[in-house]
């Protein structure tokens, strides 16, 4: 796991708010500038986020089906009980490791928001307003933003707001 501390030193992010924990302020506002130099690493992160996900999700589903189609096999040395307590303990390892990516996400200022298609949000201010820059995967770029409790169905265009409002708050400040 990459440390915080190499991650801003090599990404160059001198503008953003770390609480002592190694976490971004929830205060913090960042530009779309900002979230576009983060996004090399958001990427590599989301992708394992989505692959873990993906496969954590068949697990669950393999480990019902066992315990519904043998459920007496609950003694110790039953060759199923076997397998699902190892299936239990690598599902919770994962688990942690699902946890830990999240965090990582966090660290540089972004919120998973949907792990099956790798949608991250991003704090930042638009017009004024308190906005999240919303990016998934097979996205070059944050192109989109939506309002602090939208949904990420609701995102919309930044290249629309661009044209109707100019560049404001496109390129605000970080605190």
């Amino acid at each position: 796991m990459v440390s915080l501390q190499r991650m801003q030193k090599s990404l160059n992010f001198p503008r953003i708010v770390i609480r002592k924990l190694g976490m971004v302020a929830e205060d913090t506002v960042l530009s779309v500038d900002d979230v576009n130099r983060r996004l090399p690493l958001v990427r590599s992160i989301v992708q394992d986020i989505v692959s873990l996900h993906k496969d954590l999700s068949a697990r669950r589903e393999r480990l019902r089906s066992l315990r519904d189609r043998y459920p007496a096999a609950k003694a110790p040395d039953s060759v199923y009980e076997q397998e699902v307590l190892q299936m239990e303990t690598e599902l919770s390892r994962d688990e942690v490791r699902f946890a830990e990516l999240e965090l990582e996400l966090e660290q540089i200022g972004g919120q998973l928001t949907n792990a099956v298609n790798g949608t991250v949000d991003f704090p930042g201010e638009f017009d004024g307003d308190r906005v999240m820059f919303c990016w998934q995967i097979g996205e070059s770029e944050v192109m989109y933003f939506h309002g602090e409790r939208c949904t990420p169905e609701a995102r919309q265009p930044l290249f629309e707001a661009t044209e109707t409002n100019g560049n404001s708050g496109l390129t605000g400040q970080s605190t």
